[in-house]
């Protein structure tokens, strides 16, 4: 998935920390428009043609790709408000995660906190935070690289704040 990262408090290694991830949205509803303004008039002469030379189901499976590009358009902007955040502060690390299903805030005491890194076996990552028996996994509105690069900083940031 593309996303938009932000870090903050990178350059200063005892400022707060934080890491805010968003969808990557560049659609939007004139795009949504723009396509279907294309796709609509070219699928439908398309099927048209076809409905003349006596191939009509052609007609159907061009309804349908308009249904589907739209159901995808649909699910990208109602996506798009969704984030990710973390942000270490004094002794506290914060994850604030919002999406259609709700919003989520958890604390943690950053001496106790575990940042793991999983590599799976098509080489993709996970970024899981472990602390006092919870799990909780983060980044996955990042890329690979992006998880990885967070991972360093946070654990280079919870070794620091340990001493």
């Amino acid at each position: 998935m593309n996303a938009m990262v932000e870090f903050v408090g990178v350059a200063d290694p005892v400022s707060p920390f934080s890491v805010t991830a968003r969808p990557n949205s560049v659609v939007g509803k004139p795009g949504l428009l723009i396509s279907m303004a294309i796709l609509v008039p070219a699928c439908s002469v398309t099927g048209l043609a076809f409905m003349v030379i006596g191939a009509w189901p052609v007609t159907i499976f061009m309804g349908l790709h308009i249904l589907a590009v739209l159901i995808a358009f649909v699910y990208v902007e109602r996506h798009t408000s969704d984030f990710e955040r973390l942000t270490l502060a004094n002794d506290r690390l914060i994850l604030d995660t919002h999406t259609l299903d709700g919003d989520q805030h958890l604390e943690f005491n950053g001496y106790w906190v575990q940042v793991d890194l999983q590599t799976s076996a098509v080489g993709s990552n996970s970024l899981c935070l472990r602390s006092q028996g919870k799990e909780v996994r983060f980044g996955r509105l990042m890329s690979d690289g992006e998880r990885l690069a967070v991972s360093r900083e946070l654990g280079r940031r919870l070794a620091r704040l340990r001493l």
